[in-house]
């Protein structure tokens, strides 16, 4: 027997039957789901909890009866990279806070992985809206 015969036979069974040396891929974790509603003057739930590294999706609507576009501004939007997908609006506000705006009756999801572990505030930019009562905590635990 042949070197040569010992090496195509080699590879033509590779070819065949595959290899056990590739490493079986894990399946990604599911994104943790959080549903913030936005309404006069306060979100609900108030207060967003994940942990660094996970990937979250937050699905914002803004569900006010009276019709009033809403916010979600933080310095948080500057820690992570993050997408929208749906109706928002994305600007910078006077202090600097990067905020995503929904009109009345419109939703979004805000994408990303966590990062920097701490707590962060989140507020509606609009108007007189945060001194009335629309702000909100993001806190960012470590696993």
């Amino acid at each position: 027997m042949s070197v040569r015969f010992v090496l195509l036979t080699l590879v033509a069974a590779l070819l065949v039957f595959g290899t056990n040396l590739a490493v079986s891929a894990q399946p990604a974790p599911p994104a943790h789901v959080i549903k913030v509603s936005m309404t006069s003057y306060k979100y609900d739930p108030d207060i967003l909890t994940f942990n660094a590294g996970e990937k979250v999706v937050l699905q914002l609507s803004n569900d006010d009866p009276e019709n009033r576009a809403h916010s979600l501004g933080s310095p948080y939007w500057s820690a992570v990279k993050f997408t929208i997908t749906g109706d928002a609006k994305q600007g910078v506000a006077k202090d600097g806070w990067t905020y995503i705006q929904l009109d009345a009756g419109k939703k979004t999801e805000i994408t990303f992985v966590a990062a920097g572990r701490g707590q962060y505030d989140f507020l509606c930019e609009l108007y007189n809206h945060a001194s009335r009562g629309q702000t909100g905590q993001i806190i960012v635990l470590n696993k």
